[in-house]
């Protein structure tokens, strides 16, 4: 027996009136006939979700899930729900938190072209706020977009331009975005992805009627397209909600039905008994109504009643913590966001710090896997090859100790100093510590180190020669104290440690991997 829904199809199907033949002046074009086949397959694929049973059991239907979510229906859950806000919201804003940084040259003295014409860029446009705001429109459909605001006509390609002709960067959403031609060439280094789009933007409430309409057509190469979970489509991502979303109506059911439940029976209701024997006549019976609907809408604390008794109902009402709960467990593990993160929860100081571990992972996965090859250098390579910026090798370098609480830092900033002794030079100054761990300004007038804190040398594996003097002995009086340089007659010191602190930085970043602790990052610019 098929489905009920497939004997409704096939009925319409019977009913509607043969179609005419084709003309030339109503045959599709190649993009109507792309996009009805995709809506065929859509129909179809929702239609078999949730059947069982051999067609037998529409679980969909039963439990009142929704057969194909749309672009509306993620946009007003976002707006009106508290879980699915932050679902969309808590990667991107864990992702692009404290901004990013692009280095051409490690030396923090020394500003290139190329970063200071990218410095220039983000004061002006505000560039991370304008990433962090596509991500998060991104998570709402499966793309979003970043119109290029260069000089020329919107339909015509970008093929050279200035910095500073670029006059803002804007994202746009799925709903305002849509594809309108492809490009089809199998010899093209683009073969299946968009060569146009039809930017849309309309005033959607009262509050927005001074928004600007319009509606154009946009090259692809004015552009920027940022999808997330892609999987068999260079294009179409996946939708944080769509894979939880029968779940946020689970956890809608529970909270919203407890809620219900709470209202009508915290309150506790009351019954009236009127004596058998009691003769009250109707006038009377009337103001025992009237005081005791006065007393139930908080109008009298009191109520004079002759010959009724008044007893209270009860007014147990459900725990549904442990249910929600058991949603928010399986929200969590469906987003990759910890539970205690999703819900901003803190109880369990040991549990709390193992989610925090667990999150700050995955933000830098996230960071290296999308934000880093999708986002910031699919923009910054289309501004090179425009001209807009120069040729650069270029590193993205994101903020380490945005996301580690005071303690954290202070840990952070104990390792680091240990690594000075155990290495026995400097590899990382006090003003770094101070500025990268501490958040703190670098002093004007530093105390020496109080005496005894000299690095130590360490024992000597059986069988090993003896470290050389010189690398443990104090600087004799007259001499210089600064490694590697010759004071009045100071003799070089025979360490074997590389000569200056960034190359130690690099010899020493495999045991940094290993013992977990952070690579010290280079003196941020100004940008």
């Amino acid at each position: 027996m098929a489905h009920p829904r497939t004997r409704k199809l096939r009925a319409a199907q019977a009913a509607a009136p043969p179609s005419p033949s084709t003309t030339p002046q109503q045959a599709l074009s190649v993009p109507e006939i792309r996009a009805l086949s995709n809506l065929l397959e859509r129909y179809k694929f929702s239609s078999r979700a949730g059947v069982t049973f051999n067609g037998k059991r529409d679980t969909y239907q039963a439990l009142g899930y929704l057969t194909e979510v749309t672009l509306e229906h993620m946009r007003q859950r976002y707006e009106r729900g508290g879980v699915a806000g932050r679902i969309i919201e808590a990667f991107p804003k864990a992702t692009w938190r404290g901004g990013g940084e692009l280095i051409e040259d490690d030396d923090p003295e020394v500003e290139t072209k190329f970063e200071k014409a990218v410095g220039d860029l983000e004061t002006r446009l505000s560039l991370w706020s304008v990433f962090l705001r596509a991500d998060t429109l991104a998570g709402l459909g499966q793309y979003s977009t970043i119109l290029i605001g260069a000089p020329g006509k919107l339909d015509e390609p970008l093929t050279k331009v200035s910095l500073d002709k670029i006059a803002y960067l804007s994202p746009y959403a799925q709903q305002e975005t849509a594809i309108q031609t492809w490009d089809e060439d199998i010899n093209s280094p683009r073969f299946g992805l968009p060569l146009t789009y039809t930017f849309r933007r309309r005033a959607t409430s009262a509050t927005a009627s001074a928004r600007v309409n319009f509606e154009r057509l946009v090259h692809w190469s004015r552009v920027v397209h940022i999808a997330e979970n892609l999987l068999d489509d260079p294009v179409y991502g996946q939708p944080r909600l769509l894979r939880v979303w029968n779940l946020l109506d689970d956890l809608d059911k529970i909270t919203g039905g407890g809620a219900e439940a709470f209202w009508l029976r915290a309150h506790q209701g009351f019954i009236a008994q009127i004596d058998k024997d009691a003769e009250i006549d109707p006038t009377e019976l009337a103001s025992i109504r009237d005081n005791l609907e006065e007393f139930a809408h908080q109008m009298r604390r009191t109520m004079g009643l002759r010959g009724t008794e008044v007893k209270a109902m009860g007014s147990d009402t459900a725990n549904i913590g442990p249910n929600a709960d058991a949603v928010l467990q399986q929200i969590s593990g469906a987003t990759e966001i910890p539970k205690r993160i999703l819900t901003g929860s803190e109880m369990g100081e040991l549990a709390s710090t193992q989610d925090t571990a667990n999150w700050n992972v995955r933000v830098l996965d996230r960071r290296k896997e999308f934000a880093d090859p999708h986002v910031v250098r699919a923009f910054i390579d289309r501004l090179i090859g425009f001209g807009a910026l120069p040729e650069a090798d270029y590193e993205v370098k994101w903020p380490q100790m945005e996301n580690m609480s005071e303690a954290e830092k202070a840990g952070v900033a104990m390792q680091w100093a240990g690594i000075n002794a155990q290495y026995g030079g400097v590899v990382v100054t006090d003003a770094e510590i101070r500025d990268h761990c501490l958040g703190l300004k670098p002093l004007d007038n530093p105390p020496p180190p109080p005496p005894g804190l000299q690095p130590q040398p360490q024992a000597s594996a059986p069988g090993a020669p003896p470290p050389e003097e010189s690398a443990t002995t104090p600087p004799a009086k007259g001499t210089s104290k600064a490694p590697g340089k010759a004071g009045d007659g100071a003799q070089p010191q025979q360490q074997t440690q590389s000569a200056t602190p960034k190359a130690a930085r690099r010899a020493l970043a495999a045991s940094f991997d290993e013992i977990d602790v952070p690579l010290p990052p280079t003196p941020p610019r100004k940008m």
